[in-house]
Order: structure tokens, then C-alpha cells, then sequence
């Protein structure tokens, strides 16, 4: 509270908050998120809230960047997002949740590593992982298309 508190001194247009609730139980993670959303009405204040947590983003964001080895693989708001994700990394990002309501024997999980970031595969950067990789994906980057509301870095929506 106290960083926050400093970060809003000089009444910014701006909050960038990166992991902010890193290290806090259940209770104090809540009550944090209900602050920065109060004083982003308050202020009319900009979050940018940079997690990867996925139940912190339901709760406090309106648009949503899902970004994966560097690159922005899909733009969209929260809501549309979690409805109808494009990107196969989003898909699969949203399937690894666990879901109480729902009978699932066991986690979804995405083969394969994360990317090497200092010497990344060419094309998507994503393609080694992707259950959906075509041959232009191992050679050209894609670049975001709108689609359904969303912006969409892949070439199944070429």
C-alpha cells in the first residue's frame, strides 16, 4: 500500500504494476486488488497489471494483453477473451486453470518448454509448442490481424 501510495503522489495518468500481489495470502491478495480498483475509478486512473495470475486479471482488468516469449500473441477485452480465446497459446493458458465446477480428472498442460529468449525459434515464436503449427508458422513471424473483436498474432487466421 505504501508503494502505491508513493506511486500516486504526483498524480499519474499511468499505474504500472508488475506482480503486485507476489507473496500475499488469499485475504490480503483480495484486498489489494478491491484498492486498485478503487483508485483507478477514483483517479481515472490506467492499470497496467502485469501477472500471471489469471484470476487477478478476471477481477481487475477490462482489456487484456496475453503475451508469450516476448511477443503479444492475442489482445482482446477480459470478457471476450475468456469466452472465445483465438491463440493457441491463450487456449491453452485458459485450460490449465483449474476448475472446481468442472469434473476434470487431471490439469491440462502444454507440451514442450518455454522458448529460449536470447536465441528464439524463427516464425512464431510459439510454434514448437502449438498443436495447430502449419509450415508458415516455422518461417514467418505473424503479425496481429483483427479478428472477432480480438487482435490475434496467428496464421490460423490468415
Amino acid at each position: 500500500r505504501i508503494m502505491i501510495g508513493l506511486g500516486l503522489i504526483l498524480n499519474p495518468d499511468l499505474l504500472i504494476a508488475d506482480e503486485p500481489t507476489t507473496a500475499l495470502d488469499v485475504i490480503v491478495e483480495a484486498q489489494f486488488l478491491d484498492l486498485l480498483a478503487d483508485l483507478g475509478r477514483k483517479f481515472n486512473l490506467t492499470i497496467i497489471l502485469i501477472t500471471h495470475n489469471l484470476g487477478n486479471v478476471a477481477q481487475l482488468a477490462d482489456r487484456i494483453t496475453v503475451m508469450y516469449g516476448g511477443n503479444i500473441a492475442e489482445v482482446a477485452q477480459a470478457q471476450a477473451l475468456f469466452d472465445n480465446p483465438l491463440h493457441p497459446y491463450t487456449q491453452g493458458l485458459l485450460a490449465s486453470i483449474p476448475n472446481i465446477k468442472l469434473d476434470q480428472p487431471k490439469l491440462e498442460t502444454m507440451p514442450g518448454s518455454p522458448p529460449d529468449l536470447v536465441s528464439p525459434p524463427p516464425g512464431c515464436v510459439f510454434h514448437p509448442r502449438c498443436p495447430h503449427t502449419m509450415e508458415v508458422c516455422k518461417e514467418k513471424k505473424p503479425q496481429p490481424l483483427k479478428q472477432d473483436g480480438h487482435l490475434v498474432s496467428c496464421w490460423l487466421y490468415r
